[in-house]
């Protein structure tokens, strides 16, 4: 049976988000406050568990509305902020008062968090105590899915973990039968991926009115107008989305619509998107096509290498289908687009991932930037061939390879990551960093 245009909107809109701050210390923030909240009161102890991929993603991250950084920090904030109906944005209710209380908390001892063995990528067990009584909760596979919550023995909430094919339901179709779907249908229909994508660039213009953070602003000083077609493009859409990485990963109090479970992929794949489609004029209903093409490719790729990786997977997933899109807003046509996201994939591929932090600021924004320039190469005629290297004769086919690199062959990679990661921790003397391993 052929995807349906509802069936398209219903996937896209359950792939999208609200997330303030990184997804990873706003998971653990998530978890302790479930498990608080069940408790009936604050605890006296927090003891987190996470996943060696979620700690390389939250131990050096900024905390929104803190300016610090650490998931011991995270977690005392969820015992003071349980309301875990917020999901991933439940820290937008940080103030000052709060953090002085969370950071309390941290320096008395009570928080305990350590990486280990866990059964997902994306695991965060969460047990809190106050006296006798004991609970905890468990949050697996995605950000926000609250699988298992626990109150002195007796089980509260259980789910199963989401199957591979139910929780990427594009993977049984070709990438052509996708981009012909959204061509056919209403760009009115995909309304929604517009707004998501100006609130993330508000997130861009709040960085570039902050003194502290540079990126963006510098980025943006080399926007001059005498630049030729392809470099204004390029460098208005590093400016803008550089800006908003920095503005999330330096803990900016900003909001972010995160897609495929990821924040950053929403800030490369939203603002990419309509900072190439302003700078090139387009008109509002050709912006709303061009970001159903880059968001949907963004999931369906994520199919393929799943939630955590050992690369940059804005690179390898957001950019990718970011040049999809800007090859299309540029009159290309699919074969173009393909060439395009082929020329990203087997340049860029393999940036790796070493955690969440400001410098995911700068590869994101050279992700996006380069997406860009592989749109022009393809419509030039420049493009990677099929058949070299990770570069196979289907798009789908090269997914596959890039999903293989990342599991199974860059397992051993990623541990070292962590354990690189660790001992820096460990040699830091900044305080609320996590430090130990389990």
């Amino acid at each position: 049976m052929p995807l349906t245009g509802t069936e398209l909107l219903d996937v896209l809109a359950s792939e999208i988000e609200s997330s303030t701050g990184c997804t990873d210390p706003g998971s653990v923030c998530l978890a302790v406050a479930a498990a608080t909240e069940v408790l009936g009161a604050k605890p006296e102890e927090i003891h987190v568990l996470v996943s060696p991929n979620l700690y390389k993603n939250g131990v050096s991250v900024g905390i929104p509305g803190t300016g610090r950084v650490g998931l011991p920090l995270a977690a005392a904030l969820g015992a003071l902020l349980h309301d875990p109906g917020r999901g991933l944005a439940i820290l937008s209710d940080v103030t000052d008062a709060v953090v002085r209380q969370a950071e309390q908390i941290v320096s008395d001892d009570r928080v305990h968090v350590a990486y280990g063995q866990a059964p997902d990528p994306l695991y965060v067990k969460a047990t809190v105590t106050r006296g006798q009584d004991k609970a905890y909760a468990v949050i697996m596979g995605d950000y926000s899915r609250i699988t298992e919550v626990v109150r002195n023995g007796e089980t509260l909430i259980r789910r199963s973990v989401v199957s591979s094919a139910s929780a990427y339901p594009l993977k049984q179709y070709t990438v052509k039968s996708l981009y012909d779907l959204i061509l056919s249908m209403e760009p009115e229909a995909f309304r929604f991926l517009l707004e998501n994508a100006r609130r993330n660039k508000d997130a861009a213009l709040q960085d570039l009115q902050s003194s502290s953070l540079p990126l963006g602003r510098h980025f943006q000083q080399c926007m001059t107008p005498d630049l030729t077609d392809s470099l204004a493009v390029s460098s208005a859409v590093q400016a803008y989305t550089a800006a908003a990485g920095e503005a999330r990963m330096g803990g900016l109090n900003v909001a972010i619509m995160a897609i495929a479970g990821s924040g950053n992929h929403g800030i490369t794949n939203f603002v990419g998107v309509l900072s190439a489609a302003e700078a090139l004029h387009a008109t509002e209903e050709q912006v709303m096509t061009a970001l159903a093409i880059s968001s949907t490719l963004t999931v369906y790729i994520k199919a393929y290498i799943k939630r955590m990786t050992a690369f940059c997977g804005c690179g390898v997933a957001a950019a990718t289908g970011m040049a999809a899109a800007v090859t299309w807003l540029l009159g290309g046509s699919y074969e173009d687009s393909v060439h395009a996201m082929q020329t990203v994939l087997g340049t860029i591929g393999g940036m790796f991932c070493d955690g969440a932090k400001l410098s995911c600021a700068y590869k994101l924004s050279t992700a996006a930037s380069f997406a860009v320039q592989a749109s022009y190469l393809a419509l030039d005629g420049c493009y990677l061939p099929e058949g070299v290297g990770i570069i196979a004769h289907t798009i789908e086919q090269t997914f596959a390879n890039v999903g293989r690199l990342n599991d199974p062959g860059m397992l051993a990679t990623d541990r070292e990551l962590v354990q690189i990661i660790a001992k820096n921790q460990q040699c830091a003397a900044a305080p609320v960093q996590e430090t130990g391993k389990e």
